[in-house]
């Protein structure tokens, strides 16, 4: 639901995104710090293009919904256009720069601040909430009803932007003929903001404040308040923006002051996947999930993107996939960040140019326009980029076929092995000063694109468990999951676990991660989740909830986040787990020191699973 905190993410740039960035600081819990450098040093200052029309649309319940529209030569077309709509919290304004090649191909831009938001009318008691979802109905039917329109509207956009496009396509409008779905989080509870049970507070604090400001039309220290003073009103432009009749800004502030927003701490309490906010409700509630029935009713082509860098952005665009075998739908999951605008893949350190390029992206997603216009079929397939093989691949089915789990068994002397060992046990006193930097795959979804260097320093704090040299090379494809066998001194324990490569050099690359907070170990029947949610899965349901009991030797097996790379020769498959990562996430256990008792052996056969082939250049099944 909502993503990106990062306005940024995905099409502000320059200045927009230092304001962002000083909005995030601001908001941040005091046991959390702020990055310190975001995707504004590398990307120049740009001033987005001013709209050209501007407009209240009422709602059915007299609710005005800010609109702006970009024409194709900034003048009513003269014939019949296609529209793509965008609709966005954090201030349309902003989003025109990740449009205007679109616009130069013919498209009518529709921006709209979804209700609630930024210079839209209305309370916002939830993002993604019903009567902004309702809204989406009389948006895409008075698009498709103006006299320069052709009546197709798609449904487009990156983080919060792309669940607004997904739940687009769960609506019965007929005027819109698809959508472009890109880093979307389908269980915004699971893919961002607690993954495994675990409050991803980072997140949560900064963007719900950073967001809540915007909503409420003031900067991070609180010394620009448009609604207090009309003559701050026009600094905060893009993220406030006026439409074409409010010269005197009497209906922006009006707005402004109707507002009744949620805050994080709405969330902040929250343990289970069905527990309500203070605002009253679920993160499902605002996830694109909730609506899995209305998509697969609708039918609408959809293109998805994710990434492995990416949050839990992989394993949501897979989730929609698997959980509507019938809908039209491509997948491109890349190694790129957030905004698509930087690789992110750690066996290239230093490039940063993404892959799919720039260009290339915008064909992909051209050509998918082309397709539904030209009423051509579209093929479901999934395109993944390989770490570390810098190349993508092909598939119709997940995972791939070919794909074999080979089991790597925990010992006590810290190895992986074919075998579980004969038994044993070794215990690691949780460091809880570990975290895995500022650079990673939780930052970008705030902008600051991953970085992931050489972990053997971060791994110190770990405990780790290494293969013998791998003999050929692999491909890595799927969800690992991890199987321990384990007690905790705690009766609340958090595990995180690291896939990582050992480098003939020593060198140690990350590859993918997971967590789960201990009492929701309880294994799930898949037929009774709302939609497909991979190997090893939970509920996360209060009434699922297992107790810990310290020092009870307990089963904990959860899946990491899916991947795709490249395993070569002489390279070590390393587990790295950990009790927390400070960077990011809440630490449980009451405050109170942590230790982990892990058993091995026939018996408790701790293990790491993971999804093999032998490597192959072929890249299409």
């Amino acid at each position: 639901m909502l993503f990106s905190s990062g306005l940024l993410k995905h099409s502000l740039t320059g200045a927009s995104l230092l304001a962002l960035s000083a909005l995030v600081a601001c908001n941040l819990p005091a046991d959390v710090t702020a990055p310190t450098h975001s995707a504004s040093e590398t990307q120049p200052e740009q001033t987005p293009a001013r709209a050209d029309k501007a407009y209240y649309l009422p709602m059915r319940d007299s609710t005005k919904i800010a609109v702006n529209l970009y024409y194709p030569t900034r003048e009513i077309p003269t014939e019949p256009a296609p529209t793509i709509l965008v609709q966005t919290r954090y201030g349309r304004a902003l989003m025109i720069q990740a449009y205007e090649r679109f616009r130069d191909d013919g498209y009518v831009i529709a921006s709209v601040d979804t209700r609630g938001s930024t210079s839209s009318f209305g309370p916002r008691r939830v993002d993604v909430g019903p009567e902004e979802v309702e809204d989406m109905d009389e948006i895409i039917a008075h698009l498709a009803a103006q006299p320069w329109s052709n009546g197709t509207i798609f449904a487009q956009g990156t983080s919060y932007m792309a669940d607004t496009a997904d739940v687009a396509t769960s609506r019965p409008a007929p005027a819109l003929k698809g959508a472009i779905v890109r880093e979307v989080d389908f269980d915004v509870f699971l893919n961002l903001f607690f993954p495994g049970g675990v409050a991803n507070d980072w997140f949560l604090q900064g963007w719900g404040g950073a967001t809540k400001n915007m909503d409420e039309g003031v900067n991070a220290d609180g010394s620009l308040n448009c609604l207090a003073r009309v003559e701050d009103c026009a600094a905060l432009w893009p993220v406030l923006d006026p439409v074409d009749d409010d010269t005197d800004l009497t209906l922006l502030r009006e707005a402004l002051a109707g507002r009744d927003r949620w805050a994080p701490d709405d969330y902040a309490d929250l343990v289970y996947f069905d527990d309500k906010g203070r605002n009253g409700y679920t993160f499902f509630d605002s996830s694109p999930s909730s609506h899995l029935e209305g998509i697969k009713e609708q039918l609408k082509p959809a293109q998805i993107w994710g990434s492995w860098m990416d949050a839990g952005t992989a394993r949501a665009a897979l989730s929609r996939y698997l959980s509507a075998p019938d809908v039209p739908m491509n997948i491109w999951i890349t190694g790129n960040d957030h905004s698509n605008v930087t690789f992110a893949d750690p066996r290239f350190p230093g490039d940063l140019e993404p892959r799919p390029s720039i260009d290339d992206q915008h064909e992909i997603m051209s050509g998918f326009y082309d397709q539904i216009s030209n009423d051509e079929p579209i093929a479901r397939e999934i395109n993944y980029y390989v770490l570390g093989a810098d190349t993508f691949k092909q598939s119709s089915t997940w995972p791939p076929i070919g794909i074999e789990t080979t089991s790597m068994y925990l010992s006590a002397d810290r190895s992986l092995s074919d075998a579980p060992p004969e038994g044993g046990s070794l215990v690691y006193d949780v460091d809880f000063s570990a975290n895995t930097g500022e650079t990673t795959r939780w930052s970008t979804q705030f902008g600051v694109a991953p970085a992931y260097a050489d972990r053997r320093d971060a791994d110190e704090k770990l405990v780790v468990f290494d293969s013998a040299p791998l003999e050929s090379a692999m491909e890595l494809v799927g969800d690992p999951v991890l199987t321990l066998f384990v007690s905790s001194a705690t009766n609340d324990p958090v595990f995180h676990a690291y896939l990582e490569v050992v480098l003939p050099d020593g060198t140690v690359s990350y590859v993918t991660e997971g967590i789960i907070r201990a009492i929701h170990r309880a294994p799930a029947d898949p037929a009774t989740l709302p939609y497909e949610m991979g190997p090893a899965p939970h509920s996360f349901r209060k009434e699922d909830m297992l107790p810990v009991t310290p020092g009870e030797l307990m089963k904990v097996e959860f899946a990491l986040n899916p991947v795709a790379a490249r395993l070569n020769p002489g390279e070590r498959v390393r587990l790295a787990i950990a009790g927390t990562d400070t960077a990011y996430f809440r630490r449980y256990s009451e405050g109170k020191p942590e230790a982990f008792t892990i058993s091995f052996g026939p018996q408790t056969p701790s293990a790491l699973t993971l999804p093999l082939r032998p490597w192959s250049d072929i890249d299409t099944e």
